[in-house]
């Protein structure tokens, strides 16, 4: 029915089984992480899904313990009908990377950047050089 090995990474929360429409009864899926080519199971079940219903299965993933994970559906085989499904998907959820840094430039697109420090310090020199800020040298001088 569907066999597919997703590649996961540190940015990677859950690897997932999305099946439509299933007829018959219950389709299983088994789980395996993969790492350096050697396969060890980590779940398996049944999942099933009503007329014009979808239902997921999220798996939790280990990237420091496995580069991939492969689920493979099959037909149950422990009864005499057979099953199937309109759609099967497998993939995964990745985390979502956080946004800037706000003004001050914590995550590296914040106001105070380099670039923008290095404008701000063009602008305010070519204004002195210009004699935009000789009303205020007056008017402090008294």
């Amino acid at each position: 029915m569907a066999d597919k090995t997703v590649a996961v990474d540190n940015q990677t929360q859950q690897v997932y089984l999305e099946v439509t429409n299933t007829s018959g009864q219950s389709i299983d899926y088994t789980v395996y992480g993969v790492s350096d080519g050697i396969t060890t199971k980590v779940d398996s079940g049944q999942v099933s899904a009503a007329a014009n219903q979808t239902s997921e299965q999220t798996f939790a993933v280990d990237s420091s313990e496995y580069d991939s994970y492969r689920i493979v559906v099959e037909e149950d085989d422990t009864d005499s009908d057979s099953e199937s499904a309109e759609s099967i998907e497998i993939g995964k959820i990745v985390q979502q990377s956080s946004g800037g840094g706000g003004i001050f430039g914590g995550g590296g697109d914040g106001l105070l950047t380099p670039m923008n420090i290095l404008i701000a310090a063009l602008l305010a020199a070519a204004a002195f050089l210009l004699g935009l800020f000789d009303p205020i040298k007056r008017r402090i001088a008294g």
